[in-house]
């Protein structure tokens, strides 16, 4: 259960907020036909140009979990950039203990020199208390689309798998549309599942 957490969430890329910024994000996922709502939510405070920390809340169905998270990013070129982020998340539900450390590696770069056509890989690995781990990735291609004042809508096909590959891969899809300082994000895996796991998320910069 916990490592749904880390799967169908908006696609995380390399940069951070920025010095003194903050960054908020929201979500709640469920699945159509099935009582299994969860939500996500994260602020991230701009420390520097590279490095963002902040705090998250995980809710599913029976469970909650507390994490403090740093992250940092390093813009290399157009066409590559890497970050990364740790969070280590405690459980609401047995008194504040140690849960699991959930540890994410971000790609993206652009694959067109306009930008408008790009590529994002996010890998991330947990590691629960008692030692069990978990590894997966995603990967997404993108192409952003420019709209009258400013907006911009931006849709995303990729697919989520394990690194061992030792489940089917997964297809996954997704769209945000971007206003002013916002996204609102509409995002699924499993589509070919019999109930598929919808994300509806929504976060900003201020």
């Amino acid at each position: 259960m916990f490592a749904l957490r880390a799967i169908a969430q908006i696609p995380y890329f390399a940069g951070t907020v920025g010095d003194g910024k903050l960054y908020g994000y929201t979500s709640l996922k469920g699945r159509p036909g099935l009582n299994q709502q969860e939500t996500y939510t994260t602020f991230q405070y701009g420390l520097s140009s590279h490095v963002d920390a902040g705090i998250d809340l995980y809710t599913g169905p029976d469970c909650a979990y507390w994490g403090a998270l740093i992250r940092g990013g390093l813009p290399l070129c157009q066409w590559f950039n890497v970050g990364g982020e740790v969070i280590a998340s405690l459980d609401l539900n047995d008194r504040m203990h140690f849960s699991y450390l959930t540890s994410g590696l971000y790609l993206n770069g652009a694959i067109t020199p306009d930008n408008r056509l790009f590529w994002c890989s996010n890998t991330w690995w947990v590691r629960y208390r008692g030692g069990h781990e978990t590894y997966s990735n995603y990967e997404y291609l993108g192409y952003h689309i420019p709209l009258p004042q400013g907006r911009s809508l931006t849709p995303m096909v990729g697919a989520v798998h394990s690194w061992q590959f030792d489940d089917d891969l997964q297809p996954a899809a997704g769209l945000y549309f971007s206003f002013g300082a916002y996204n609102l994000y509409l995002w699924s895996h499993d589509l070919l599942a019999t109930h598929p796991r919808f994300v509806l998320g929504l976060d900003f910069v201020l």
